[in-house]
């Protein structure tokens, strides 16, 4: 199975936009559409107020200058299209032009900031670029933000001591020392230890927290200490330390009150804080927009890519790519205001702006309770930023302070929940903590792509131990990919962590005034409603969905597999698929899992007069037989236990080729670090050394083939010296074999997962672990190889567990797993194991796999009818009987 879904990555040239789908119809309110084009009446040039390109002058007073004649100039009916020059930008000032942003734009009605590819190079590494207040239909589009100064320091990991509690590294070239004044100065310091591809390193700490300045013991390098032991677990020499200077605030681009405002084709590489934030705004769009990873580094902005604070209308978000940040993807809250004084039970005094007609709901954090909602009816302005305001209705409010300690109760304004929120054809992957925070209303997140973030891919929860966000209500969660993410400590340690985890929580106990962290547990309150998660595709890490305390459930054809790879899972624990409880009025319906249809599929069954069928989703490609070497190819070669197959015996001299169908060209499926399952059937003639597939290169390092020592083990290799083997489970020579290889997106070599005859392996590696990066040169099957093959299939993405037992028995009924045929005559019961497994006559060998491959039982030249299975844990297993023999049991 895999979701048709495609990303729309929109063209950025005015005019030509790709069409936007609708809005769905369960918004409460409907917003407008985004506004990509303005047509304007005329241009005002950068240049014309001094701003030169390339430079190295500071162009900061001059870009400003013309930022205010534009706002000056454009309105609502005549916009006014502000022009950059393509080149660099230096944008040197040292103070703020407002809100901790180089550069403002204020009030702007009409405004087209076109920055023609333009880049603009910050050389303050504590302040953002742009903050815009009140702007109205405008864009801001084309162009690329990066600093000279970087706010974050990256460097590679020498040495590792957890008992003494610190480790060594040292800092790259081109990338600030740790102990500069900007770390120093930073009110928020941290670090991680991340991987190559920008993401948290696997079960380590998602935060090292900055406990003591960096002793240096040589050029460059530091030591980190004072440092607790289960802080530095599983790191390890060569991994990525990334320490942080956050200046929270300091976004790349801030939007504040704006309403039909527009970012297109934003590049965002570094940032102190976040990269695009929002508060108080309406319709406000996200187009097109990247934090992306720059060659040479793992890290992008130090905060959120997207932070949305009680907005009316959440943003719109399409076909942008955020990756290597250090917060969350998205974080959207409802506005809180803070309780100062309670007159009577509808008369209070609240901090901060307050509007007649703005819509409260009241909770009570201690012990989570909803204290109900009411609409503000009446607003006197007291001064010092304090508002009396009348309630429409009584609410019985009972704990406030000055402090707004987390455990007074709390108002949140409800018509400012960020609804109308639009997610959609984006990916978000390599970072730290969640995918999306959700403490809002009214979303739709479709057809995006979470993949390798350290915490869940969607999280639903209040925010109680801030004081942030409330309730979600018509969250719709559909036809999305999520791919590894969870894997950081607090995800390991969480008792609610999962793929998508939803709970509503309230402060743990005991909880006074005078405690800083109370902590959260969760509460009986279903408090978040109508939770829509359909038709998506999940594969997960230790659990897939985690959903609680929700009234109005819809949960409905979602394949979720756990993934092979999980390093989350300790003590033997069982990957666990759903956990559903404390929820009402649900409409719950699995996923039918059916064979997965294959992007290209040669059953290889032809008699030889025969073409060769690809009954695959993509019919372009063909399949070549190439004997011009004076290799043998012979279609519909009769074996007695499949039929027709193919019998090849090729030395170098001969192969099968994926081919272009219109015109004979190579044709190349999966190339750099595509995701990719390759699936076929073999029996090997001889245990000699065989090639099964070759593709790439021909450059070391640019090649991925796939190949048979001739101890029967199967390898892949890039021809570089590293190897990924499957030497738990050689092939049976002369015997039918059903290999399948699976790569996940942007990954190593060791990431590859083997299985035999639908059965997971435990790889073992040798050499290096370097990313895939295979080159376009086609695609070769068997060209050095002796022996039958039959049924092969190329998916274009990670096939995971189930799928692949699903195409093992697609053709299981019609080919041998080995030389002996399986025994219908042997029965085995019960499949549902409390103690022992009977069989119904004496078998010679058994092995007990679990899903990840492991094996925790293997007999041999024995005569068994009964096998005690007491100490295993529960979960699902597979028996191998008689190594011809596979039934699956469920062990409670």
């Amino acid at each position: 199975m895999k979701t048709n879904w495609v990303f729309l990555f929109l063209i950025s040239s005015l005019g030509i936009f790709a069409q936007f789908a609708p809005q769905p119809s369960f918004f409460r309110t409907q917003r407008q559409m985004p506004l990509v084009e303005l047509t304007t009446t005329s241009t005002i040039l950068v240049s014309s107020y001094g701003a030169v390109v390339n430079d190295g002058i500071d162009d900061t007073a001059a870009i400003q200058s013309a930022i205010n004649a534009a706002v000056s100039s454009g309105t609502l009916q005549n916009p006014v299209r502000l022009l950059f020059d393509s080149g660099t930008y230096d944008i040197k000032a040292t103070s703020a032009a407002r809100d901790s942003h180089l550069l403002s734009m204020i009030d702007a009605k009409g405004v087209l900031f076109d920055g023609n590819g333009a880049l603009f190079l910050i050389h303050n590494p504590v302040l953002g670029f742009m903050s815009t207040l009140r702007c109205a239909n405008t864009i801001i589009k084309d162009f690329t933000i990066d600093y000279a100064t970087l706010p974050f320091s990256q460097g590679k990991v020498t040495k590792v001591d957890a008992a003494n509690g610190f480790f060594e590294f040292v800092v790259d070239d081109g990338f600030p020392l740790p102990v500069e004044q900007h770390f120093i100065d930073s009110p928020q310091r941290w670090g991680m230890f991340k991987n190559a591809k920008g993401g948290i390193k696997e079960g380590t700490r998602n935060l090292i927290s900055h406990n003591r300045f960096f002793e240096p013991i040589g050029s460059r390098k530091y030591r980190y200490g004072g440092q607790s032991e289960n802080s530095l677990i599983n790191a390890e020499v060569g991994d990525y330390f990334v320490h942080i200077a956050r200046y929270n605030g300091a976004t790349a681009i801030l939007n504040s009150g704006g309403k039909n405002l527009t970012y297109i084709n934003v590049v965002v590489h570094a940032s102190p804080s976040g990269g695009f934030n929002s508060r108080d705004s309406e319709e406000w769009n996200v187009i097109n927009c990247q934090l992306k990873l720059k060659e040479g580094r793992v890290h992008t902005t130090n905060a959120d890519a997207m932070h949305i604070n009680g907005s009316k209308f959440g943003p719109w978000v399409e076909g942008c790519l955020f990756e290597g940040f250090s917060d969350d993807g998205m974080n959207l809250k409802y506005t809180k205001k803070i309780i100062k004084e309670v007159h009577s039970p509808t008369q209070i005094t609240v901090q901060f702006t307050t509007k007649v007609g703005e819509v409260l709901e009241f909770y009570n954090p201690r012990d989570g309770i909803y204290l109900g909602t009411a609409t503000i009816t009446n607003v006197q302005n007291l001064g010092s930023n304090l508002f009396k305001i009348t309630l429409s209705n009584a609410i019985n409010i009972t704990s406030v302070n000055e402090i707004d300690h987390q455990s007074t109760d709390k108002a949140y304004v409800e018509s400012s929940s960020n609804e109308s929120f639009i997610f959609r054809n984006n990916i978000i992957r390599n970072s730290r903590r969640y995918g999306i925070l959700i403490q809002s209303k009214y979303a739709l997140i479709e057809n995006n792509l979470f993949q390798n973030l350290s915490g869940a891919a969607i999280r639903i929860e209040n925010g109680v131990d801030w004081g942030e966000g409330f309730r979600a209500d018509n969250i719709e969660i559909k036809n999305n990919r999520i791919e590894n993410c969870g894997y950081d400590t607090g995800y390991i340690e969480e008792s609610n962590s999962a793929a998508i985890s939803i709970d509503f929580a309230k402060l743990s106990t005991p909880c006074s005034i005078n405690t800083t962290w109370c902590g959260t547990t969760s509460a009986t309150w279903q408090a978040h409603s109508n939770i829509r998660i359909l038709d998506n595709t999940i594969s997960y890490n230790k659990r897939g969905l985690y959903l609680k305390n929700i009234n109005g459930l819809t949960l409905k054809n979602n394949f979720i597999c756990h993934r092979d790879e999980d390093i989350t899972l300790t003590n033997n624990q069982d990957p666990i698929e759903q956990t559903i409880f404390n929820t009402g009025n649900q409409n719950i319906e699995g996923y039918n899992l059916s064979t997965p249809t294959a992007n290209l599929h040669f059953l290889l069954n032809e008699q030889s007069s025969q073409n060769i069928a690809n009954t695959g989703s993509n019919t372009t490609v063909s399949l070549q037989i190439n004997t011009q070497g004076g290799g043998e190819i012979t279609k519909g070669f009769f074996d007695s236990e499949i039929g027709n197959a193919y019998k090849i015996n090729t030395t170098n001299n001969g192969s099968l080729n994926l081919i272009n169908a219109n015109d004979n060209s190579s044709y190349s499926p999966a190339t750099q670090g595509a995701a990719r399952s390759f699936a076929f059937w073999v029996k090997p003639e001889e245990a000699i050394f065989q090639t099964f597939m070759y593709s790439g290169g021909p450059t070391d390092g640019e090649v991925f083939t796939i190949q048979m020592e001739d101890s029967g083990v199967v390898r892949v290799t890039d021809n570089n010296q590293n190897f990924v083997r499957m030497s738990d489970m050689p092939l049976n020579i002369g015997s039918w074999n059903h290999v399948v290889i699976t790569v996940p997106t942007n990954n190593t070599l060791n990431s590859i997962q083997f299985y035999k005859n639908g059965v997971a392996s435990t790889e073992t590696y040798s050499g290096s672990n370097p990313l895939i990066n295979t080159a376009t040169n086609g695609i070769n099957f068997f060209p050095r190889y002796k022996g039958l093959a039959s049924d092969i299939r190329y998916f274009d993405y990670k096939l995971c567990s189930s799928e692949v037992e699903s195409v093992f028995n697609d053709r299981r009924n019609t080919l041998s797993i080995d030389e002996n045929p399986i025994d219908e005559t042997l029965k085995v019961y019960p499949t549902l194991v409390t103690s022992s497994v009977f069989f119904s006559k004496p078998i010679q060998s058994v092995k007990v796999i679990n899903m990840l491959g492991k094996t925790f039982v293997s007999k041999s030249k024995v005569n068994l009818s009964e096998l005690d299975l007491s100490h295993l844990s529960s979960g699902v297993y597979i028996l191998h009987i008689n190594q011809n023999q596979m039934v699956k049991i469920l062990k409670k």
